[in-house]
């Protein structure tokens, strides 16, 4: 059973529109739950809010029955203090126990001992929200943040775009190190299904590790003393490592492939066996079948490390960067190299956000294997169909190309964009315009939202698999601009209690008198 919020209050529990929150601190974790508590008191937002969660997640479940499981808002609330405090799960954990205004705000009390979240649980939980989900809500968010400001502010939004690499927190890749991970990667799960169905032949399965990693490492060393004037110097002391390494991972794989073909037919055996009514039996025996594939892929990821080795160290090839993976775990990590001072190469995935002038930002879009100029017109149009009152746009010189621009003028918005190379008479009248000058000047604002990102869990992802990724970088979205809203309250605050220090002064300097 599944409910967004339990209406029934327990004893120590606060109203949330009631918690008192320390709005002269400075850091992250006040401002942004000033941000949620701002949320949760305008009821219809909270509504359609609930609406999005209650629908888009777990949609095969019936949320009515069942045992009580972790309600929707506080998933919401841990997901989004996780990326605005920039955490782990370790410290989110902590937070969640002991941390009074945090358990206020999940509904959670310290009497009687209170309830306490495990670790597991929270992962669990936290893994459920989508980046569709957290795109929906962050929509809804902007929009009630543009409400708190003046409406001249939000009549006519003025955006720009850019975009940055989001690290997927993967180590420097090379051939034989890669090999190592696909060969742990299938001697772990080759190991687990074994010893499942009671199959011999991997006991000794971490001692197998080990000497991959052994191997590895004298492989790795011996590129030091690599002497390529001397050739049999050189086969002798770089050659012959590699070659140690690439015969031991032969011999595992062939080892692996048989013991694959073993569970293949036990698998087979079970299906038959048990009942089509056993639902929970099946689901086993589907989860197996899906070991069983990433075995495959480890397979193949290792016999394309060992060609590539045999190429590059043996037979003293060039590998072409269109055949390298950067990545045996996270598969969609790129090496991207923006050109930046100090900075030769990142690890990670393109991410483009959309900022406008009051510092929200109101879409993103993660760039697989795209540059800059591929997406310039469909992310404003995404965007535009967000929020159509956005009536200018700014671009960096990555975004230029004459198609971009007549797309952009197309989608009818001013376009701020420079353009490479040499300007023409056309472009130089157009870059000189005031217009655009105001609107380059004001692009830099973008990067000041990078950063501030890249605080809030917008820099690294150690998570796994694609989807976390995704939800990873949609969750930092919205908690930057849940601590945007935060500050706008607290600032009305400060300015509220100056006046009314200021009233208060004169009034009593005007009795005196």
């Amino acid at each position: 059973m599944r409910l967004f919020k339990n209406p029934q209050m327990k004893i120590g529990e606060i109203r949330i529109e009631d918690i008192k929150i320390d709005k002269t601190s400075k850091d992250d974790v006040p401002r942004l739950l000033a941000g949620l508590q701002s949320i949760y008191s305008d009821k219809e937002l909270l509504k359609k809010i609930s609406d999005i969660m209650m629908e888009e997640m777990l949609p095969e479940v019936n949320k009515k029955d069942g045992r009580q499981g972790m309600d929707f808002w506080q998933i919401f609330v841990l997901h989004i203090l996780k990326r605005g405090a920039n955490i782990d799960y370790e410290r989110l954990r902590d937070y969640a126990n002991s941390h009074i205004e945090t358990r206020h705000f999940l509904g959670l009390s310290f009497e009687g001992g209170g309830i306490k979240l495990g670790l597991q649980t929270i992962k669990n939980n936290l893994g459920l929200m989508s980046e569709e989900v957290i795109k929906k809500i962050n929509i809804e968010i902007v929009k009630h943040g543009h409400k708190l400001l003046p409406n001249n502010a939000t009549s006519d939004l003025r955006v720009r775009g850019d975009s940055f690499v989001f690290k997927t927190g993967v180590e420097y890749p090379t051939d034989i190190g890669l090999l190592e991970d696909s060969l742990i990667g299938a001697i772990t799960g080759i190991g687990k299904l074994c010893s499942k169905y009671k199959l011999n032949g991997w006991r000794e399965s971490e001692s197998a590790i080990r000497k991959a990693k052994r191997l590895k490492n004298k492989a790795q060393q011996s590129k030091k003393f690599r002497n390529k004037k001397n050739p049999d110097k050189y086969q002798e002391q770089t050659a012959k490592p590699h070659k140690k390494l690439i015969s031991y991972a032969l011999k595992i794989l062939t080892k692996i492939t048989n013991s694959k073909k073993e569970i293949e037919g036990a698998i087979e055996e079970a299906t038959e066996s048990i009942k089509s009514e056993n639902e929970k039996g099946l689901k086993s025996l589907q989860k197996d079948k899906e070991k069983i594939d990433n075995i495959d892929f480890y397979i193949k990821e290792a016999e394309r490390q060992i060609n590539q080795i045999e190429r590059r160290v043996i037979n003293g090839e060039v590998i072409p960067h269109s055949e390298k993976t950067f990545s045996v775990y996270k598969t969609y990590t790129e090496w991207i190299n923006k050109g930046k001072a100090g900075v030769p190469f990142e690890l990670g995935v393109r991410v483009a956000v959309m900022e406008d002038s009051n510092r929200f930002i109101l879409n993103h879009k993660i760039m697989y294997n795209q540059t800059d100029e591929k997406i310039a017109v469909s992310f404003l149009k995404d965007t535009k169909a967000m929020f159509p009152n956005i009536s200018s746009i700014s671009y960096d010189r990555g975004f230029w190309s004459k198609e971009n621009l007549e797309g952009l003028k197309s989608l009818g918005v001013k376009v701020a964009m420079p353009k490479k190379g040499r300007l023409n008479k056309q472009d130089a009248e157009r870059q000189n315009s005031d217009e655009y000058k105001n609107a380059k000047d004001k692009h830099s604002a973008v990067e000041s939202a990078i950063n501030a990102l890249q605080h809030h869990g917008g820099d690294i992802c150690r998570d796994y698999s694609k989807d976390k990724f995704e939800s990873h970088v949609a969750s930092s979205i919205i908690s930057k601009n849940l601590i945007r809203i935060g500050d706008i309250i607290i600032e009305k605050e400060q300015k509220r209690l100056r006046r009314k220090k200021y009233t208060f002064q004169h009034h009593s300097l005007k009795q005196a008198a």
